[in-house]
């Protein structure tokens, strides 16, 4: 059975043999060999777009050179991409760059465009039915955390650690009167100790100031954070270290080392909100603090 990614792989490649026919989901489904539905709902899981606003968007992208580097009228240009009138070219570039084709090509300002480039699938990482792709950055403020501290053997994420977070969601953090959101779940892992690796299942807070017996607050800085979204078909009880491992090799030995970035901190934390779960669908976020190498010039 093929995975995820090869699947993707397939499905990239065929959109970009196509670029000048006209594509269907219904097209890449029998080429692929996966269901209309399922694949829909991977690309979407994927990159947060169906893949007829990607097939669109590459289509358009890959127009602009016959727009912008040869005198092809823009009728030719559409019918060449499969649009069947012109008119429907237009609409969608100018929906898709804010301007429309004619601006693009005769219009002296310089413009700055988005662009809908192919999917590099050597940034996909899959196991299995899950799979992640390229990180995004945010910045959070502080923010307090209580849960349940307990050691582990590895920050990689192991058996233990999924244990613990299952039986804090749903054994003891009804126990926490002042939690924010019932539906959220943070796995802190703290590895600044020389001793032990701890990792602590917790829910954010809105204060401190009342904590249940046998549990632990922490008050995380505001960081900027590098998140690394992953997505799995199947239940959220389901997510195993396995899962996470392999996530996290792909941030500790791969990514950081050519991003121009640093680990801000000795913690990172998972966050999963359940209210987006089904008994079929997951999705879990990674994030970690990080710092730009270059304030160490």
């Amino acid at each position: 059975m093929k995975d995820l990614k090869e699947t993707i792989i397939e499905t990239v490649d065929y959109i970009e043999d196509n670029l000048y026919n006209k594509i269907s989901l219904a097209d890449i489904s029998l080429h692929t060999g996966i269901s209309k539905y399922y694949l829909h709902r991977i690309f979407k899981s994927l990159t947060g777009e169906s893949i007829m606003e990607y097939v669109q968007g590459r289509k358009l992208t890959s127009s602009l050179n016959e727009l912008i580097n040869t005198t092809m009228r823009i009728i030719d240009i559409a019918l060449e991409y499969g649009f069947d009138y012109e008119q429907s070219y237009i609409r969608a570039f100018k929906k898709c760059f804010g301007h429309t084709p004619l601006k693009i090509r005769s219009d002296k300002i310089s413009l700055s465009l988005i662009l809908k480039e192919k999917i590099n699938c050597n940034d996909i990482l899959s196991i299995g039915n899950s799979i992640t792709y390229n990180p995004q950055f945010v910045f959070k403020q502080k923010f307090n955390l209580i849960g349940i501290k307990h050691k582990i053997l590895s920050k990689s994420g192991d058996k233990s650690a999924n244990s613990y977070g299952r039986d804090f969601f749903y054994n003891h953090k009804h126990k926490i009167n002042n939690l924010i959101n019932p539906h959220e779940y943070f796995g802190f892992t703290d590895w600044g100790s020389d001793d032990f690796i701890y990792y602590i299942p917790s829910v954010q807070v809105s204060d401190i100031d009342t904590i249940p017996e046998g549990m632990i607050s922490i008050s995380i800085p505001a960081h900027k954070y590098v998140v690394f979204r992953f997505v799995g078909f199947f239940r959220p009880d389901d997510l195993n270290g396995r899962h996470l491992g392999r996530l996290l090799v792909q941030l500790y030995r791969k990514w950081i080392f050519k991003s121009g970035y640093k680990f801000a901190a000795t913690f990172r934390f998972e966050y999963i909100d359940n209210s987006r779960s089904k008994d079929n669908y997951c999705e879990l976020y990674v994030y970690q603090p990080i710092e730009d190498l270059k304030r160490e010039n």
